[in-house]
């Protein structure tokens, strides 16, 4: 780190010159995919809660849906779909590059002075403090991660900017005896928000609690603040609230079931889950990230307690479930984004140890070479992989599927409702998001019997209806007949082998089917 420093210094780069390089380079990046990638499968789901807006969506609150609805009615396109995660991203790195510096460093960013050679020793001091905000972004952007949500839209991309924004705003109470009541009420607000983008947020709850109790913030209790705070957030979250009431609470019952469907809670499950965290958030920052949550001089500093106390809460719920059923990496990814600050703090204050620096170089060339590679690939599947082996097929060929399938609508007779196109159906609410946005407005219907986002749009298939069912090959192919929640025969009719230069991607197979059995 020291060497690089160096060179940086010599080019008189100061630190945010080189965050906002950074930024702009990968915010170029986003942009330039956004108008060649086809939507992924949560892309598509989310871009459709915009063009359908609501209080709140079976499967997620609507932040989310409610931050596309401005995009979706003004530019209803896959590129369109990405505007928001692009700026999330940017605001997000901003957020990440000031909150290092208030925790951790004495000077401020830049200081202004009457005086020529007091400026430079301020701008010399900035070269050599400040570039732990640098450092912090660009281990941000350094996973595959964290650059792949700042891209597409996710229930995790307001929530990440929301709670920076929290930690920063509590580290600022906590400056203070007292709480300005402007602080309490937009604690109330941030909470909320967190409510809106994500059910997890409810580990918000705790960490403040935590804060409260260890930093011995009694005072807070008889604080009038903290309880408009308190009301600002219901009221922020009563059309999450409303939702659910009428609706049965169906989504606070689907997430409850969500992680514990499974009765068992299996290490192997928990391990393959680390796994997958680890090769998306790389090694660096997934093993000195675990360390930083057992080394017992974090505890005794402030800033770095704070940041633990919102870190340990989500780490806690996801290896709880992780037992009972496998996360998706970017389900704790508030978890790695906290500790992004506390693992920079650690290896900058050993910057001189060679192995360190060692570290911090093998660190960059790897992650340069797996974040090229990846964002290369969503160019162009330009590496020849074996057929039906491509790491992106699930997320490609979408649009030419739903292409062939209209064609077929025509072609094909609906012998349960002459007057009606064949119905379209898939086996899964992912595929089905990927279908719904490419074939809209027109209905897609969900196989699995299981209650999904689309029977809130759709309604159920009802019994007897013929379909026209799209299947990708890595699904079961032919597909399961006459049982229930499946029909009663279904017919092949077409093969889609969607090819890129050197091999087939993924291949779609298209069978008209008769008498849906419920």
């Amino acid at each position: 780190m020291t060497e690089i420093q160096q060179t940086l210094r010599a080019t008189r780069l100061l630190p945010h010159h080189a965050a906002i390089a950074l930024v702009a380079l990968m915010t170029l990046v986003h942009i330039a995919l956004a108008f060649v990638a086809e939507l992924g499968g949560d892309e598509a789901h989310y871009a459709l809660y915009g063009l359908m807006p609501d209080w709140s969506y079976f499967d997620h609150p609507p932040l989310v849906g409610w931050l596309q609805i401005i995009p979706m009615w003004l530019f209803p396109s896959d590129w369109g779909a990405r505007i928001v995660p692009i700026g999330l991203y940017v605001a997000l790195n901003w957020l990440l590059y000031r909150l290092t510096l208030s925790l951790f460093l004495a000077l401020p960013l830049r200081a202004a002075s009457s005086s020529p050679a007091s400026n430079q020793q301020t701008e010399q001091a900035c070269s050599v403090c400040d570039w732990r905000g640098f450092w912090s972004i660009a281990l941000l952007n350094g996973t595959l991660m964290f650059p792949l949500m700042g891209f597409g839209m996710l229930p995790d991309d307001p929530l990440l900017v929301i709670v920076l924004a929290l930690v920063w705003l509590v580290w600022e109470m906590l400056k203070t005896e007292q709480a300005s009541l402007k602080q309490w009420l937009l604690l109330g607000i941030l909470v909320g928000l967190a409510a809106l983008s994500k059910y997890t947020a409810v580990t918000l709850v705790v960490s403040l609690l935590a804060v409260l109790i260890i930093e011995k913030r009694w005072q807070w209790l008889t604080d009038k603040g903290l309880w408009l705070a308190v009301l600002v957030a219901l009221l922020v979250i009563s059309p999450l609230i409303y939702w659910n009431a009428i609706h049965d609470w169906a989504s606070f019952v689907y997430q409850l079931n969500h992680g514990t469907h499974n009765p068992d809670w299996r290490l192997e499950r928990l391990l393959r889950s680390q796994a997958a965290q680890f090769a998306v958030y790389l090694p660096l920052l997934f093993l000195l990230g675990w360390w930083m949550l057992f080394a017992r001089h974090n505890y005794r500093s402030r800033p770095h307690r704070l940041l633990l106390l919102f870190a340990l809460p989500v780490f806690a719920l996801f290896l709880w479930s992780s037992g009972r059923e496998e996360n998706l990496p970017h389900w704790p990814s508030l978890a790695w984004l906290l500790l992004i600050p506390l693992v920079v703090d650690w290896l900058w204050q050993r910057r001189q140890r060679l192995m360190i620096r060692g570290l911090v170089y093998l660190q960059i060339l790897f992650s340069v070479i797996l974040v090229t590679l990846l964002h290369s690939l969503m160019f162009s599947s330009w590496i020849a992989f074996d057929d039906h082996k491509h790491p992106l097929q699930g997320e490609l060929g979408w649009e030419a599927a739903a292409q062939t399938a209209t064609e077929l609508q025509t072609q094909l007779t609906n012998e349960s409702n002459p007057a009606q196109p064949l119905p379209l159906f898939v086996s899964n609410w992912s595929y089905a998001s990927h279908l719904t946005w490419y074939v809209r407005p027109q209905p897609v219907y969900v196989t699995t019997g299981k209650q999904t986002q689309f029977e809130f749009w759709f309604g159920r298939a009802a019994p007897g209806m013929d379909g026209l069912l799209v299947v990708p090959h890595y699904e079961t192919v032919p597909p399961q007949t006459n049982r229930p929640n499946r029909f009663e025969q279904c017919e092949p009719v077409k093969t889609l082998p969607i090819e890129s230069k050197h091999s087939i991607i993924v291949s779609y197979y298209f069978y008209h089917c008769r008498n849906y059995l419920r």
